[in-house]
């Protein structure tokens, strides 16, 4: 309004030109990449940080290195998408849903058992994409009304399985390489605190949906009706090559996380295997559709009468990738699917953190939070970190800008603090910060994870509207519940396996 008032007087003045032509307006959409990039960028403009804090954000520092991570995490992403375009995922669900038959209860368990595991060996992304649009099937050919119960109880089942491996959550990655954490250690550190908050969540998920229409004692569910199982597996072959090939990556992963090896490796070789045997389904399988497409082309072609108007052409890019999308439409989907847009936004927050380091703010929170320990001893480390990482992930730009930062307030504190922390101080701590980056995703907002924007994104696709207001109602105490079980079985971890 106050631009068009402007523009009416600049014109009457005869400073502007009058036109009945609309001015085209362009926005500047604010989201977990322009908003950090505007930041950076204006405290480049200021002089706030130099080259170097921008350098050590990108290329690493203190342990952290930033490059390494993200070619980690964006190969096991690779290999975790590519496994679940061959259907195997929807496979199994199917599987699950067959063996649960018509009782509410039974399949309700057997679904959460079923995307706790998945979310184990994949991480929460896959379980997300292809866990959330089934959820959303099954739920309307069986009669449900209300889905809620079941789309809770799968998104707070694959955040909490991807604290178990390293490889399941970008969060692990950017902890275990503060802290040159072996995988085996890790793992061993948070299995239990995992297992604990997964066996007493579910009891907590029949009382929250305890109503009738939530999990019906028996499904109106024609086993016909959802479909023959072999359709789903589109790649039969793949999904064999796919799930041996991610086995072998993580247990090499595991093997060699004592000896010193570049983790990106180890998975980065893989990732690219499965990019050629992808490349080679998507040759072999559509050599024929094409061919056939070009005869039609040509057909088509030779029938335009003289003088008849030619289709306008597109630009050459858009030529290009068209094609390429139809020569290797298996790959393309999977490189749509790719977490891509995590790159930037990770970047920008290491240099943010690095930005927070060279001012002295990090400093800072790390005495802070030494004064906290050393007044409130072990279980203050574990309860506090536990419930600063879970606020953090709300406030500080999804999970992972939790983690960056609380990481290197933790290694600050960890090299700095007098007198030094003990063992159960420490990783008490770091194993808290592990569940609760984790957990957090799945507590008071969408935002505190890119899995929960993506999991409201194909909710809404599907019909289904979660509001704000909801998501953090129902979320809160299962949260809640899950960490205060998880830190107290991490508690008692390090009193035993710690003097």
């Amino acid at each position: 309004m106050l631009v068009d008032r402007t523009r009416q007087l600049l014109v009457a003045a005869r400073v502007l030109v009058r036109t009945d032509t609309p001015i085209r307006k362009t926005y500047l959409h604010l989201n977990f990449i322009t908003v950090p990039l505007i930041s950076v960028l204006l405290l480049l403009a200021t002089g706030a940080i130099d080259g170097p804090v921008v350098r050590d954000g990108i290329v690493g520092a203190n342990g952290v290195q930033p490059l390494d991570i993200m070619a980690l995490f964006i190969s096991l992403a690779y290999l975790s998408i590519s496994l679940d375009a061959t259907g195997l995922l929807r496979f199994l669900a199917f599987w699950v849903v067959r063996k649960g038959g018509s009782s509410g209860k039974r399949l309700f368990a057997y679904l959460y058992v079923f995307f706790l595991v998945c979310g184990v060996l994949v991480g929460n992304d896959p379980v997300i994409l292809s866990g959330t649009a089934f959820l959303a099937y099954l739920t309307r050919v069986s009669g449900v009304a209300n889905p809620k119960a079941w789309i809770f109880s799968q998104f707070a089942a694959a955040n909490m399985a991807s604290v178990v491996l390293v490889s399941s959550n970008p969060t692990n990655l950017v902890l275990s390489g503060a802290f040159a954490l072996e995988w085996t250690s890790y793992i061993a550190h948070v299995a239990l605190p995992f297992l604990g908050a997964a066996v007493v969540v579910y009891p907590l998920l029949l009382y929250l949906f305890r109503a009738p229409d939530l999990i019906p004692d028996s499904l109106d569910l024609d086993l016909g009706e959802v479909g023959d199982m072999r359709e789903t597996l589109v790649d039969r072959g793949g999904a064999i090559f796919g799930s041996g090939l991610v086995l072998v990556t993580l247990g090499v992963l595991v093997g060699t996380s004592t000896v010193g090896v570049p983790v990106w490796e180890v998975t980065v070789p893989p990732a690219c295997i499965m990019l050629v045997r992808d490349v080679w389904w998507d040759v072999w399988r559509h050599r024929a559709l094409r061919t056939t497409r070009a005869q039609s082309a040509a057909t088509a072609d030779n029938k335009l009468p003289d003088g008849a108007e030619q289709p306008a052409r597109d630009g050459a890019t858009t030529r290009h990738l068209s094609r390429l999308r139809a020569a290797l439409p298996t790959v393309s989907s999977i490189a749509a699917r790719l977490p891509l847009p995590l790159l930037p936004f990770a970047f920008l927050t290491f240099i943010l953190v690095s930005a927070l380091a060279a001012q002295g703010w990090v400093a800072l929170f790390a005495r802070w939070w030494g004064a906290w320990v050393r007044a409130t001893g072990v279980p203050g480390a574990v309860a506090g970190m536990g419930l600063l990482s879970c606020i953090f992930c709300n406030v500080c730009g999804t999970n992972i800008g939790a983690t960056i930062l609380l990481a290197r307030v933790l290694q600050l504190w960890v090299a700095e603090a007098a007198p030094a922390p003990t063992q159960r101080e420490r990783y008490g701590a770091v194993y808290a910060l592990a569940l609760g980056s984790n957990f957090g995703a799945f507590t008071l907002t969408f935002g505190a994870s890119l899995a929960g924007l993506l999991w409201r994104r194909i909710l809404r696709q599907k019909g289904i509207r979660v509001r704000a207001r909801e998501f953090a109602r129902v979320n809160a105490p299962i949260a809640g519940v899950a960490m205060a079980v998880g830190c107290a079985v991490l508690l008692g971890e390090v009193y035993v396996v710690y003097k």
